[in-house]
């Protein structure tokens, strides 16, 4: 039993009386591709590599209080949406039509992102109104990312969707990264002297107001609004199964609507959830730790990407354009991971992968740590003087912390490619769909626990490094947990 069925909804794959077709490059799969590739900008462009780190340094004023208040709006949505995210994908399912909240999710995120060319210290938008922007934007991101997902089947026909699922997260990704070029050399690098940049600005924008960062907010709402058109005209939406979304939700939470059996309480439900968990802990005690396991390591390696941008402009001081630099080399570079895990994993089998991996991360999270603006490995290594004539990395520390986003981008990758394998290694073949369902539940309703822990250690401490340092603990238990785990050996390089 899925879960979906234990809360009353039986999954579809298609439309009912439908048989569906299309490839990728179909007009619904590409539709249904390019709205990732419209959404996903937002993510890398406020959430992590140019608003998070002006909200973080300009706007709360840096330091401790910089890291824990950007760490407690992650926090706070990503609380706000794994309470609430599963049961509106139940909803979503039940009441058949999706276009309609997606279009709702995606408009509150456009609102959201254009209000913050209004974030200064100085307002109309400060610091706490802008954190409620922020984190109504991040709850809408989830949410639209549960509906969209959702819609994948009718994308087109099953062998291939696949293909895809991987066409959008490469829109993603490739768009996110042409979009932070331009912000680099189109906005902030112009006018500095270097041999590369430009005279001019291509947008003239005040850097003394940091009208680049802000412009980051209207630059993804208008982007959202031109790319988001396809799907909602070409997407086709699922069937209707005669429920209102307002019915659909009385249905979930009160019992009420049902076509079979005794209406059920919420209490009721969420009872049979917990028998339905209790089970599977019993017959696959295994693949259930490993979802354990994976869910502790997983949530510290979002908050590692989210943050790092952040710890890097507030306890490094690095620029802005060190900022973009740094995650477009992050970015580029992560898409070797996925080859690299791929080598892993017929190599060592996806078990030690990921212990190697995860070690690594762990590994090279430590050394980062031991960096600061003066020196190396906490102390032992003198680096705070210029090494070259550069206004960009231009001492040892810089050019060194720099340098391990390479790495430390390849493991995340890596990880993330082994964990799906390792997954498809040891969960019954007969029920892959659900534990994939639950492997993908468990990443939405946690994500909130690593930012969490650095917000609280910073907050507790005073002391960023601390802070970060949760992380560190985060994958340790979670690589305990996962050598635990039990792993038959196969043919890996069949």
């Amino acid at each position: 039993m899925s879960e979906s069925q234990v809360l009353g909804v039986a999954p579809e794959i298609a439309p009912a009386g439908q048989k569906v077709e299309g490839g990728p490059f179909g007009l619904k799969g590409l539709s249904w591709a390019v709205f990732e590739g419209g959404r996903n900008p937002y993510y890398n462009l406020i959430v992590i590599y140019i608003f998070a780190p002006y909200f973080a340094d300009v706007m709360v004023g840096g330091g401790e209080l910089g890291l824990t208040l950007s760490g407690v709006t992650i926090t706070i949505a990503g609380i706000i949406t794994a309470l609430t995210a599963p049961f509106l994908g139940v909803i979503a399912d039940k009441a058949g039509r999706r276009k309609p909240p997606l279009a709702f999710f995606v408009g509150l995120m456009i609102i959201c992102s254009a209000l913050l060319w209004f974030a200064r210290p100085e307002g109309p938008l400060t610091m706490w109104p802008t954190m409620a922007v922020l984190a109504i934007a991040y709850c809408c991101y989830g949410y639209s990312e549960v509906l969209h997902n959702a819609m994948l089947p009718t994308a087109g026909r099953p062998s291939a969707l696949p293909y895809i699922s991987g066409l959008g997260l490469s829109m993603g990704n490739i768009l996110s990264v042409g979009i932070l070029i331009f912000f680099l050399f189109g906005l902030l690098l112009p006018g500095s002297g270097l041999p590369f940049a430009l005279p001019e600005q291509l947008i003239p924008l005040d850097r003394a107001t940091h009208e680049p960062q802000r412009f980051a907010g209207p630059f993804v709402a208008v982007w959202m609004t031109l790319l988001m058109i396809p799907f909602f005209v070409f997407m086709p939406d699922a069937v209707s199964k005669g429920l209102s979304w307002k019915q659909a939700a009385a249905d979930v939470f009160r019992g009420e609507n049902r076509d079979q059996g005794p209406s059920q309480t919420l209490g009721q439900r969420i009872g049979v959830f917990k028998a339905y968990l209790a089970q599977l802990f019993a017959d696959h005690p295994h693949t259930m730790r490993f979802l354990i396991a994976r869910t502790i390591y997983a949530d510290a390696m979002a908050a590692l990407l989210t943050l790092g941008a952040v710890f890097a402009k507030t306890f490094l001081g690095w620029s802005d354009v060190e900022i973009l630099f740094y995650g477009i080399t992050g970015v580029l570079f992560g898409a070797v991971g996925g080859f690299v895990g791929g080598a892993l994993d017929r190599w060592l089998g996806p078990k030690l992968a990921l212990v190697w991996e995860i070690s690594a991360l762990t590994a090279l999270l430590l050394i980062q740590l031991s960096i600061t603006p003066d020196s190396l490995l906490f102390g032992l290594i003198p680096s705070g003087e210029p090494v070259w004539n550069s206004p960009f990395f231009d001492t040892l520390s810089d050019v060194t912390y720099f340098l391990f986003v390479i790495p430390v981008a390849i493991a995340v990758v890596a990880s993330i490619s082994s964990s799906r394998y390792m997954l498809v290694h040891i969960a019954p073949q007969e029920r892959i769909g659900e534990f994939f369902g639950l492997y993908a539940i468990a990443g939405t309703v946690t994500v909130w626990m690593g930012p969490g822990v650095v917000s609280l250690l910073t907050w507790l401490t005073g002391n960023q490094r601390i802070g970060m340092g949760g992380i560190g603990f985060m994958f340790l238990i979670g690589l305990a947990i996962l050598w635990k785990v039990h792993a038959p050996k196969r043919g890996f390089a069949e």
